[in-house]
């Protein structure tokens, strides 16, 4: 049951915004509002936060983003072909600090699990969504409260 606030988006987007360029070395750029945003086959990485609020952030993004998220965390070469697995790790990593932050933001008694990463099977909905453009291409992060 969720009793405390959820994170706002501000939040969010602040932790984001420290993360892309801290971890990712690069400039956090809000998706044009007059973009339509598309995602292709891709990742989705969520992980929980318990306590006062609880519910989840979700990060969903095409493959190709998610090889590139996790090329400029390892500091790998553009052309270098990274295993899915340190792909997926680098995502959920990401998201970790994100959640992280979200966590400590948020106060009160809070637990923050681990992240999981799996395929994306639908793109989230871009009304529920706080969408970052990773040079040119959509990366949709939702908070979404469980069920009461």
């Amino acid at each position: 049951m969720t009793t405390g606030t959820a994170p706002d988006p501000a939040l969010v987007h602040a932790a984001f915004e420290q993360v892309w360029g801290s971890m990712l070395f690069t400039a956090f750029e809000p998706w044009p509002a007059d973009a339509v945003p598309e995602l292709g086959p891709g990742v989705q990485a969520q992980i929980e936060l318990r306590g006062d609020w609880n519910g989840r952030i979700i990060l969903t993004c095409d493959t190709e983003v998610a090889t590139q998220i996790a090329g400029a965390m390892l500091g790998a070469p553009a052309e270098e072909v990274l295993p899915d697995d340190d792909v997926h790790d680098a995502v959920g990593e990401v998201l970790n600090v994100v959640g992280g932050s979200v966590k400590g933001a948020l106060g009160g008694v809070m637990s923050l699990g681990l992240p999981g990463v799996t395929e994306a099977t639908s793109p989230p909905s871009p009304d529920s969504s706080i969408i970052i453009s990773w040079y040119g291409a959509p990366v949709f992060v939702e908070v979404v409260p469980d069920a009461a």
